[in-house]
Protein backbone atom coordinates (compact mmCIF):
# COMPACT_ATOMS: atom_id res chain seq x y z
CA UNK A 1 0.00 0.00 0.00
CA UNK A 2 2.97 2.28 0.80
CA UNK A 3 4.14 1.96 -2.62
CA UNK A 4 1.08 2.62 -4.40
CA UNK A 5 0.62 5.88 -2.62
CA UNK A 6 4.34 6.73 -3.38
CA UNK A 7 3.51 5.96 -7.04
CA UNK A 8 0.56 8.10 -6.92
CA UNK A 9 2.71 11.06 -5.43
CA UNK A 10 5.30 10.65 -8.12
CA UNK A 11 2.74 10.74 -10.99
CA UNK A 12 0.87 13.57 -8.84
CA UNK A 13 4.65 15.78 -9.49
CA UNK A 14 5.15 14.84 -12.52
CA UNK A 15 1.83 16.11 -13.53
CA UNK A 16 1.43 19.29 -11.70
CA UNK A 17 5.27 20.10 -13.10
CA UNK A 18 3.33 19.87 -16.49
CA UNK A 19 1.07 22.50 -15.34
CA UNK A 20 2.96 25.07 -14.15
CA UNK A 21 -0.12 27.80 -14.18
CA UNK A 22 -1.78 24.70 -11.32
CA UNK A 23 1.76 25.67 -9.53
CA UNK A 24 0.80 29.46 -9.23
CA UNK A 25 -2.60 28.83 -8.41
CA UNK A 26 -1.62 26.91 -5.33
CA UNK A 27 1.37 29.27 -4.23
CA UNK A 28 -1.16 32.37 -4.49
CA UNK A 29 -3.20 30.84 -1.95
CA UNK A 30 -6.46 30.34 -4.74
CA UNK A 31 -6.09 26.63 -4.64
CA UNK A 32 -5.27 24.08 -1.71
CA UNK A 33 -2.12 21.60 -2.67
CA UNK A 34 -4.06 18.80 -0.99
CA UNK A 35 -7.34 19.35 -2.64
CA UNK A 36 -5.67 19.70 -5.96
CA UNK A 37 -4.13 15.92 -5.47
CA UNK A 38 -7.87 14.58 -4.05
CA UNK A 39 -9.23 16.28 -7.49
CA UNK A 40 -6.47 14.91 -8.77
CA UNK A 41 -6.78 11.19 -7.81
CA UNK A 42 -10.51 10.96 -8.34
CA UNK A 43 -10.62 12.34 -12.19
CA UNK A 44 -7.38 11.24 -13.21
CA UNK A 45 -4.93 13.53 -15.43
CA UNK A 46 -6.86 13.28 -18.37
CA UNK A 47 -10.24 15.17 -17.20
CA UNK A 48 -11.07 18.54 -19.09
CA UNK A 49 -10.68 20.24 -15.72
CA UNK A 50 -6.45 20.81 -16.14
CA UNK A 51 -6.99 21.95 -19.74
CA UNK A 52 -7.41 25.30 -18.62
CA UNK A 53 -3.77 24.32 -16.72
CA UNK A 54 -2.20 23.33 -19.09
CA UNK A 55 -2.44 25.73 -22.07
CA UNK A 56 -1.65 28.19 -20.13
CA UNK A 57 1.47 26.22 -19.23
CA UNK A 58 2.57 25.69 -23.04
CA UNK A 59 2.22 29.48 -23.32
CA UNK A 60 4.64 30.28 -20.77
CA UNK A 61 6.81 27.35 -22.10
CA UNK A 62 7.03 28.52 -25.65
CA UNK A 63 7.44 32.53 -24.07
CA UNK A 64 10.41 31.04 -22.00
CA UNK A 65 11.84 28.97 -25.16
CA UNK A 66 11.15 32.36 -27.42
CA UNK A 67 13.12 34.38 -24.44
CA UNK A 68 15.52 32.02 -24.13
CA UNK A 69 16.19 32.16 -27.75
CA UNK A 70 16.49 35.66 -27.60
CA UNK A 71 18.95 35.42 -24.65
CA UNK A 72 21.00 33.06 -27.14
CA UNK A 73 21.18 35.44 -30.06
CA UNK A 74 22.18 38.58 -27.65
CA UNK A 75 24.85 36.59 -26.24
CA UNK A 76 25.63 35.63 -29.92
CA UNK A 77 26.11 39.29 -30.57
CA UNK A 78 27.98 40.35 -27.45
CA UNK A 79 30.94 37.40 -28.02
CA UNK A 80 31.41 38.94 -31.51
CA UNK A 81 32.03 42.80 -30.19
CA UNK A 82 35.15 44.55 -30.60
CA UNK A 83 35.89 46.11 -27.26
CA UNK A 84 38.19 48.64 -28.86
CA UNK A 85 35.14 49.63 -30.90
CA UNK A 86 32.54 49.96 -28.27
CA UNK A 87 35.89 51.53 -26.34
CA UNK A 88 36.28 54.19 -28.94
CA UNK A 89 32.00 54.62 -29.72
CA UNK A 90 31.78 55.23 -25.68
CA UNK A 91 34.93 57.74 -25.81
CA UNK A 92 32.95 59.75 -28.44
CA UNK A 93 29.39 59.72 -26.97
CA UNK A 94 31.26 60.87 -23.96
CA UNK A 95 33.25 63.38 -25.91
CA UNK A 96 29.81 64.92 -27.50
CA UNK A 97 27.96 64.41 -24.13
CA UNK A 98 30.80 66.77 -22.94
CA UNK A 99 30.14 69.32 -25.92
CA UNK A 100 26.74 69.82 -25.56
CA UNK A 101 27.04 70.94 -21.87
CA UNK A 102 29.51 73.70 -23.18
CA UNK A 103 27.14 74.58 -25.40
CA UNK A 104 24.23 74.70 -23.04
CA UNK A 105 26.15 76.61 -20.04
CA UNK A 106 27.30 78.90 -22.94
CA UNK A 107 23.98 79.53 -23.70
CA UNK A 108 23.36 79.71 -19.83
CA UNK A 109 25.66 82.83 -19.82
CA UNK A 110 24.56 84.28 -23.14
CA UNK A 111 21.04 84.46 -21.87
CA UNK A 112 22.13 85.70 -18.33
CA UNK A 113 23.99 88.69 -19.34
CA UNK A 114 21.18 89.68 -21.50
CA UNK A 115 19.42 89.60 -19.37
CA UNK A 116 21.30 91.50 -16.69
CA UNK A 117 22.26 94.17 -19.08
CA UNK A 118 18.76 95.08 -20.06
CA UNK A 119 17.70 98.90 -20.91
CA UNK A 120 15.47 99.28 -18.25
CA UNK A 121 18.15 98.34 -15.67
CA UNK A 122 20.58 101.24 -17.35
CA UNK A 123 17.30 103.82 -17.21
CA UNK A 124 17.06 102.85 -13.25
CA UNK A 125 19.98 102.92 -11.43
CA UNK A 126 18.54 100.93 -8.30
CA UNK A 127 20.60 99.75 -5.93
CA UNK A 128 20.72 96.42 -5.22
CA UNK A 129 19.56 95.16 -1.69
Amino acid sequence: MKNSSHTSVQQFKTFIHEHPLLIKKVREGELNLQETYEKYVLLGEDDPTWEKYKKNGEVKAEESTSSSQLYQKLWKHIEHLDVNQVENHINDLNGAIGNILTLIDQFKQFRSNQISSSPSDQMFNRPKD
